[in-house]
């Protein structure tokens, strides 16, 4: 338990909370001599980790995370991580700004400053990361104060996939071999939807080059962050949505009169900061990147879920930002409900199918994907701009899927610039085509509408999304049923399919998400295989039987919207089963929650 101790002391001595993580042993090089990194614990929003620093009296530095906490049930450790970023920053969540403002006149050396993306939210500038950490451990003594991390960039996995060069043509809009197999956007540009000047897509990334010859007349700045980083992936993510036509370069992007301003990832506020930045100017944001596709879950830092929120109920004018996320490259093996980012219900999880009609071989499964766009993955790749003032052939990946359905929604926001977030979930919805019909996972929703794992609701038919926006009506306001917390307090039987199950009834009530938010013992989450069943006896699968050596479920929020226009009225079935031997698990808790209409 932390020590409770309050910071009206700051005016005397900042200092008096003993509470530094300390741990800190120099490595030795080959001769007995100091190495070119230390062994630190730090901490982290998910707990106390281990990192091995290259400076940590820099401001930022390189590290690689120390794994003996994940080790298997065979006691095996997975290789260190590296790939980090840490930073003399820290992230506190202070709903009382008071001691906050104790702490800015008490220690004039350092910087506090409130983080505008996320109300809240706190960002404290200390001289180097090893005093980060040690202010981390003193904030961290306060009762006051709800969170306290170090910032740190984590590894990411760039969601495109190196291919074969394929036929170098924009199949994705216009698809000559198998006609059915493009988003079908002829029709919508002869309709006069080709995006406008009040749309702006922000690419969310590395960076891209704004100066490329088929990019730079649709670059807005003014709804872009300052910085000079690019990337190719960026840049190719960039021309999906917003190439310029008819110049005589490259091809062109689906919304290819909108424009198309930069934001950049980085540690979990400078994400946040990205997330919040000029949402008055940008409408969707498009993001293809997230953690790695290894099967593994991860948690959404809370200062990045603070900022999605806010992000969706002030953007836009209060109708929301739309974030479009790509949902994953990690195929069968992964599914997207391990991803905090594709599975949060308010961002758009964005699949991939090939230019046969068939799955991307690379594409994810899993009940939070929303619909599918054209990729690579079965013969041809995607073909945009690149590098410094180039072309591609070969860009695939959901990386390509993510603008491409974003270049969509420009389309449909074109359409009805009226809807909000949630009524452009709705349309894409209503308005997808049921892509490889033959496919064995297609089934039929309470709703009558038709969800596949493999591609949501189906594939993105743009000319009647936008035809459907035309004429729709706003959706009410949404509403939100809980069980609140649940204590369930019960053993999991070891390698039993016999499982544990729990009963919810629930009310009439006009689903479109469900979250079941769990708290779960256990030393392997991989073992365990969780089932959800609506009253109608659709069936979302949250999570696999796999290999991942993960402890615990704590407050992990798995997502479904395969229940979509489901009436809840009824009993739901939560049931959970070990599929592996010897790890036990012990179900503590859940919360369900339903979002939609009454």
């Amino acid at each position: 338990m932390r020590t409770r101790r309050l910071l009206a002391i700051l005016s005397t001595s900042f200092l008096a909370f003993p509470l530094w993580l300390g741990g800190i042993a120099a490595a030795q090089g080959p001769a007995g001599g100091p190495a070119s990194f230390e062994s630190m614990r730090l901490r982290t929003e998910r707990g106390i980790a281990t990192f091995q620093i290259e400076s940590a009296d820099a401001l930022e530095s390189a590290a690689t995370r120390v794994n003996t906490d994940l080790a298997d049930k065979d006691g095996r450790v997975p290789a260190n991580t590296p790939g980090y970023l840490l930073t003399n920053r820290i992230v506190v969540r202070a709903d009382d700004a008071t001691p906050m403002m104790a702490l800015r006149r008490a220690r004039p050396n350092i910087t506090v400053e409130s983080l505008e993306a996320a109300p809240g939210f706190w960002v404290v500038h200390a001289a180097s990361i090893r005093e980060a950490n040690r202010l981390a451990g003193e904030l961290a003594a306060d009762a006051r104060l709800q969170e306290v991390y170090l910032d740190m960039e984590h590894p990411r996995a760039l969601r495109a996939l190196p291919t074969d060069p394929g036929f170098p043509s924009q199949w994705h809009l216009r698809n000559t071999q198998v006609t059915i197999a493009d988003i079908n956007v002829e029709p919508a540009w002869n309709a006069g939807y080709t995006g406008n000047s009040s749309i702006t897509v922000g690419i969310l990334e590395g960076g891209w080059k704004t100066t490329h010859s088929d990019l730079s007349a649709n670059y807005n700045a003014t709804a872009s962050q300052s910085g000079s980083a690019t990337t190719t992936h960026g840049t190719s993510c960039a021309g999906l949505v917003g190439a310029v036509a008819n110049n005589g370069k490259c091809g062109v992007g689906v919304a290819y009169n909108c424009k198309i301003s930069k934001q950049y990832y980085g540690t979990s506020s400078q994400t946040a900061t990205a997330m919040g930045f000029r949402n008055d100017l940008n409408f969707i944001k498009s993001n293809s990147w997230g953690p790695a596709d290894n099967g593994l879950i991860t948690y959404l830092s809370s200062v990045e879920r603070t900022a999605i929120d806010t992000a969706v109920s002030t953007g836009r004018g209060g109708k929301g930002t739309i974030f479009a996320w790509a949902a994953g490259n990690g195929g069968t093996a992964d599914r997207c409900d391990y991803d905090p980012y594709a599975s949060n219900r308010k961002t758009f999880a964005i699949g991939a199918i090939g230019d046969q009609d068939t799955r991307s071989s690379f594409n994810e499964t899993g009940s939070s994907m929303l619909v599918v766009t054209p990729s690579s993955g079965n013969v041809r790749s995607i073909y945009s701009t690149t590098g410094t003032n180039s072309c591609t052939s070969t860009f695939g990946g959901t990386s390509a899927a993510c603008p491409i359905g974003a270049g969509c929604l420009a389309l449909i926001l074109q359409s009805n610039p009226n809807l909000t977030w949630r009524d452009a979930q709705h349309v894409l919805i209503n308005a997808a085509r049921k892509c490889d019909p033959a496919n064995s996972l297609w089934t039929v929703n309470g709703a009558g509408h038709d969800v596949n794992y493999n591609y949501g609701f189906g594939a993105v038919d743009v000319f009647a999304a936008i035809q459907l926006a035309a004429g729709w009506t706003n959706v009410a306001a949404e509403s939100s049923l809980t069980t609140g917390v649940v204590a369930v307090n019960t053993q999991i039987p070891d390698n039993n399919t016999a499982g544990v199950t729990r009963l919810v009834t629930a009310p009439a009530f006009n689903v479109e998400s469900v979250e079941l938010v769990l708290n779960i013992t256990m030393t392997y989450v991989g073992d365990l295989q969780v089932l959800l069943t609506s009253p109608s006896g659709t069936q979302s699968l949250l999570a696999a039987v796999r290999v991942d050596a993960t402890d615990n479920y704590t407050n992990y929020i798995f997502t479904s919207r395969r229940h979509w226009d489901e009436n809840a009225s009824g009993t739901w079935t939560i049931k959970i089963h070990d599929g592996a031997a010897t790890d036990v698990a012990t179900w503590t808790n859940y919360t369900m929650n339903l979002y939609g209409t009454p």
